[in-house]
Order: structure tokens, then C-alpha cells, then sequence
């Protein structure tokens, strides 16, 4: 009628002695039926007695047994060790092998000693050089280097335009001008005009590898896109709202003399997607506003760090509370790569978290290749190669301390404000002379 009786589960410790103890059975039954096992046992049992009778009747013994010390003698359990005589016994065998213990120890603790105070010698005289180095092969390794080699003319000036570069830009425009010509508002506006100047053109033939066609379609989807946008027109007024975390900003410049865009996605505000692409497209024109004005085109074989600039996307703080939605994202990049083509010279992810792992599979996908290429990430951990990296890549006075810089990484708005505004206001006075 009634089942069997179940047994209470056995701990983990039972079930490990349990495979411990029949295993040692065996042994201790193999050796009991071992003749030379047993009169070694015996043998090491007599010389046990033998060794504790004579320890035993040692006068030194005696008299430490009748004179305790008073931090055992007021210890029941301590006394009862130092009256044991197998305690007793014990412990004047290990002696020995206790004692060159501590002395191995002590050994390789002034090793030690003597092994760091000579490392810190040699890195005082050569960690400057190593430093170097490091910063050498990590700037090496960058991606988008200057050319090998750029030609000259004998006076010294750079050629920037090979005659090939120079036929292709002059098709480009010939069937740019025609584009515009059956559509008047392609070019309708002083804006417009001012945009596509021969520099302009070179950036659009340089991002679909100076294939006229494909350069003439980015850049018609570009116009009608600044059409509608206005890029030039936004002044700060109409984003100082979505500045005042400071969030994004302008930080000098790199060592390759590129204007340096630093981004702070822990310091999100908004999470309007419209502010958020129209503060995005205010900065960017800021930062390239003289570069836009140059006029002098740059063709393949040219360094092109003149008119580029480098993203520096700070992710210390950032989680997926403070992540921008990802249709901005999405905006964001697409911006980026198709109406700023060939502006990026590099994007410095710094210490990203392992969240941001997710994030970015999400929106790699749609990252053209050659911006992809352009992506560096540093692990603050690894910190001699985030060092190397950064310090191959910046000047300390246009980084953060948060990032090994020197500029306080502290906002103030003010300050910010005020440059911003000076900007607009001679902006607008180029602007009123544009035809």
C-alpha cells in the first residue's frame, strides 16, 4: 500500500567523501595484505616510539612543560596541545621544514625588492623611449594613413590634383551644371551654389572612387537634402538647448591637424530625434566651415587630413538607459556617409562597454565599408595601448583628463556659448556676400 521510504538527499560534501572513502579502503586493505607494506609500517611505528620516548625525557622539554608560557598556560586547549606528546612530537619534526620555508620566503621577498628597484631604474631611463615606440607602431597601425609619398612641384607646393583627377572633376561638373539646367532648384540657392565648389566635387568623385555617375546621383540626393535641411542656416539659438549637458563639442585639434569632434552619448538630454540631428548638423558645419570654404580641390593621391576630422566617441558611462534611439543612430551615419562624404578621417571609440557590443551589431550593417574601416576602438584596460593609441592620435590639450588628456572634462556651457555665437555671426557675414 504505501511506497518505499524515500531517503533524504545527500549533501554534496557526503557524496564527495563517500567516493573518497571506499577508494582509500581498498588501499588501506592492499597494504595490510602486503608483507613488505606492514613491516615497513612496523618499522616506521618503532622508530615513532622510539624518536617520542627520547623526546620525551629531553630535559629542555621538561622544562618547558612545567614553566608554560601565559598565553598557553591560560588556554585549555593549547595546554592540552603542549602536554601531548604526538603534539610535541609533531611539531619538532616540522620544525625544520617550517623554518627553510620561512627562510625561502624571506629570500624571495628581497629578490623581489631587489628586482623592483631596479626595473623602476630601467623604466626612469628607457620607459620614455618605450612610450614612444608603443605610440609608433599603434600610429602605424591607425587606419586612413597620409600617403607614402606626396608629390611636389620644385617650389615645394603639394600637387593635389593628378590630370587625371583634374579631367574627371571637369566632367563632373559639366554634367552637374546640365543636372541643373532641367532642374533650377538643384542649385536655386546662393547656399547651393556655394556649396559645390571644386573641393566639394573631389570629396563626392573620392567617395564613389571618381566614378562621375555614381558621384553625380550622391551629390543631387545631397543638394536636395540641404535644400530641405538648410544646414547654413541654423545658428545656435536653435539648438543651445540640446548643447547644455554638452553632449557634443569641438576640442582643438589632432596631430595630423584635423578638427576633433568629441561625442558624449552618457550626457543625452533630449532623445528627440528631429533636435538631435539638427544639433548634429549645426556641429558638423561649425567644425567644417573653413574647410568648406577652401577652394583648392584634392584628388587621390593627396593627404587629405586637411579637410577631414576626427570623431571622438566617449562610451565610459554609456548603457542602454542613456542610448539615443536608434533611428537616430541610423540618421546619424547616414548623414555622415552620404551628404559629408569623405570627412571622416577617424572615429575613435573609447572604452566602449560590453552592452555596446549589441548595440553596435545592430547598426554595423548599415556602415559603408570604408567608414567602417575607419573605426578604432580603445579598451581603457588594455592602458599601455589605449595610451599608445591616444597618444598616436591626439595632443593631450585637445583631450579630456576622463580619456588621458588635460582639458577638464567638467561642461560649461557658457563658455561654449559664447564661441558658438561668435561663429554665427561671422558666418553670417560670408553668407551675405555669397551671389
Amino acid at each position: 500500500m504505501f511506497g518505499a521510504r524515500r531517503e533524504p538527499p545527500r549533501s554534496t560534501w557526503a557524496i564527495a567523501r563517500a567516493s573518497i572513502e571506499a577508494p582509500w579502503r581498498r588501499v588501506q586493505k592492499a597494504i595490510a595484505g602486503d608483507a613488505r607494506a606492514r613491516a615497513l609500517r612496523d618499522t616506521l611505528r618503532r622508530s615513532y616510539a622510539l624518536y617520542k620516548r627520547a623526546l620525551v625525557k629531553r630535559p629542555e622539554l621538561r622544562r618547558f612543560r612545567r614553566d608554560l608560557p601565559r598565553w598557553i598556560a591560560t588556554r585549555a586547549r593549547l595546554r592540552a596541545w603542549a602536554m601531548d606528546d604526538d603534539c610535541a612530537t609533531a611539531f619538532v619534526l616540522a620544525a625544520p621544514f617550517a623554518l627553510m620555508f620561512l627562510v625561502w620566503i624571506a629570500v624571495m621577498f628581497v629578490r623581489w625588492l631587489d628586482g623592483r628597484d631596479r626595473n623602476d631604474a630601467l623604466n626612469a631611463v628607457f620607459d620614455a623611449a618605450r612610450r614612444r615606440k608603443a605610440r609608433e607602431a599603434a600610429a602605424k597601425a591607425l587606419p586612413n594613413q597620409a600617403p607614402a609619398q606626396i608629390d611636389r612641384t620644385q617650389s615645394g607646393r603639394e600637387v593635389t590634383m593628378t590630370p587625371k583627377d583634374l579631367e574627371s572633376l571637369r566632367k563632373f561638373r559639366e554634367k552637374l551644371n546640365a543636372a541643373a539646367a532641367e532642374n533650377s532648384d538643384l542649385l536655386g540657392t546662393p547656399a547651393l551654389r556655394a556649396y559645390v565648389d571644386d573641393a566639394c566635387l573631389c570629396r563626392y568623385l573620392r567617395a564613389r572612387k571618381w566614378n562621375v555617375d555614381k558621384a553625380l546621383k550622391m551629390i543631387i540626393a545631397s543638394l536636395q537634402w540641404r535644400a530641405t535641411m538648410k544646414p547654413e542656416a541654423l545658428t545656435w539659438d536653435d539648438i543651445a538647448d540640446e548643447a547644455l549637458t554638452g553632449k557634443q563639442y569641438r576640442s582643438g585639434r589632432d596631430k595630423r591637424g584635423r578638427r576633433v569632434l568629441v561625442m558624449r552619448p552618457d550626457r543625452e538630454n533630449s532623445y528627440n530625434h528631429v533636435e538631435n540631428i539638427k544639433f548634429l548638423v549645426y556641429t558638423l558645419e561649425n567644425i567644417l566651415w573653413k574647410s568648406s570654404r577652401e577652394r583648392e580641390p584634392r584628388g587621390s593621391k593627396a593627404d587629405l587630413a586637411p579637410e577631414q576630422i576626427v570623431i571622438l566617441i566617449n562610451f565610459t558611462d554609456w548603457s542602454r538607459k542613456n542610448a539615443v534611439p536608434m533611428a537616430t543612430a541610423r540618421e546619424t551615419l547616414s548623414i555622415l556617409q552620404n551628404h559629408y562624404p569623405e570627412r571622416l578621417g577617424l572615429a575613435v571609440c573609447f572604452n566602449p562597454p560590453t552592452i555596446f557590443r549589441v548595440f553596435w551589431s545592430i547598426i554595423s550593417p548599415f556602415i559603408d565599408p570604408k567608414t567602417y574601416s575607419k573605426i578604432v576602438f580603445v579598451n581603457k584596460k588594455k592602458k599601455e595601448k589605449a595610451a599608445a593609441t591616444m597618444g598616436a592620435v591626439f595632443h593631450s590639450s585637445a583631450v579630456d583628463d576622463d580619456m588621458g588628456g588635460v582639458v577638464p572634462s567638467a561642461w560649461n556651457f557658457d563658455v561654449y556659448a559664447t564661441h558658438m555665437r561668435d561663429y554665427d555671426a561671422k558666418k553670417a557675414i560670408v553668407m551675405a556676400s555669397w551671389p
